[in-house]
């Protein structure tokens, strides 16, 4: 089985940014179009068995804050009251023709989509994954069975890929990621890593992130050797001692720093695990989803004036989508039978 696996918000948010010039009746729907359309692409270029959308709930940060309560603290907030109305209208709307097109989705108050993401990722071993998002933290979930789609750029990566993280991370094992980010902090969540301690120091002394598979424990114990062997660089001593610029030493900046930034199963609670494992395992009822709502709701919303001018626009347009809800058909027929 093949799955592709949407992050619904970086997603939405691309599309609001990107088309703001689709109006109807004085309503915008550009990141309508541009939702369903952007699926519609990949489903057209590629054989899916499944869609699955992850949304962040309201209060996403909530489970990461009890752990650093400065996480995301100080995001720029690029969109006014009215802006943040409209988007999150398009986005209800949005839900509805999920719903009607049988694909899955789902999102949960305080959790972040990243985590059930990642929650979906590894427990679904007989699933083949492409995760389309614009949000590089979820690379580090690329595995055999698990590839990322850039939506922006259009890159793909897989396991055998490398990226970049800054003017001196070029190259980087998919692999690395994660460490990258725990040591470095991430500007964009604003976590805070090492202090003294930037890319150049991390590529000076640790060259063997660009070759191997590297832990925070090889890392640990590497600076210790060094400095023994009479190493004092103000940043590999903060290393050394794990000193961040916002206070955290020892462990602490350590154990934190991978609690907020891997993407594992730990901070999820058992409630939210029984239902995400629901929607791997689960078939969708098809009752009442119907064609006739979706087209009815692209008049409402004034689809059909961006669509190509030809009889049966529609048609072309939903295509893909029918042969996934055929495919989800089979499977909940084989379930209940």
């Amino acid at each position: 089985m093949k799955t592709l696996v949407v992050d619904g918000n970086s997603l939405l948010q691309t599309g609001y940014h990107g088309v703001k010039d689709f109006y109807h009746n004085d309503l915008s729907f550009g990141a309508i179009y541009f939702f369903l359309n952007t699926i519609r692409h990949n489903l057209t270029n590629d054989s899916y068995d499944r869609v699955v959308v992850f949304w962040d709930g309201k209060n996403n940060h909530d489970l990461r804050r009890k752990i650093y309560s400065e996480y995301k603290r100080k995001r720029r907030i690029r969109l006014n009251q009215f802006e943040l109305d409209d988007m999150f209208r398009q986005k209800n709307r949005i839900c509805e023709y999920l719903e009607e097109l049988s694909v899955r989705q789902i999102g949960f108050e305080g959790i972040e989509a990243d985590d059930c993401i990642s929650y979906y990722c590894h427990n679904s071993p007989n699933q083949q994954k492409v995760i389309l998002t614009n949000d590089k933290d979820l690379v580090q979930l690329v595995s055999e069975d698990v590839s990322v789609l850039m939506t922006r750029t259009n890159e793909f990566i897989t396991s055998n890929d490398t990226i970049s993280l800054g003017r001196q991370i070029k190259n980087l094992p998919v692999y690395n990621v994660a460490l990258v980010k725990i040591l470095l902090g991430d500007k964009s969540d604003n976590i805070k890593g090492i202090s003294y301690f930037g890319e150049k120091s991390l590529v000076k002394h640790f060259d063997e992130i660009f070759q191997k598979k590297v832990s925070v424990e090889d890392i640990r114990r590497k600076t210790k050797i060094k400095i023994e062997e009479g190493n004092k660089e103000r940043g590999i001593m903060n290393l050394h001692k794990g000193i961040s610029s916002d206070g955290r030493s020892g462990d602490d900046f350590f154990v934190t720093n991978q609690k907020l930034i891997e993407l594992t199963d730990e901070i999820i609670p058992k409630d939210i695990k029984d239902v995400l494992t629901d929607i791997i395992n689960e078939s969708l009822d098809p009752e009442g989803r119907k064609t006739s709502n979706v087209i009815q709701m692209m008049k409402t919303d004034g689809l059909f004036k961006v669509l190509p001018k030809k009889e049966d626009n529609w048609v072309e347009f939903i295509q893909p989508y029918l042969k996934i809800q055929k495919k989800e058909l089979n499977y909940y027929n084989q379930t209940i039978n």
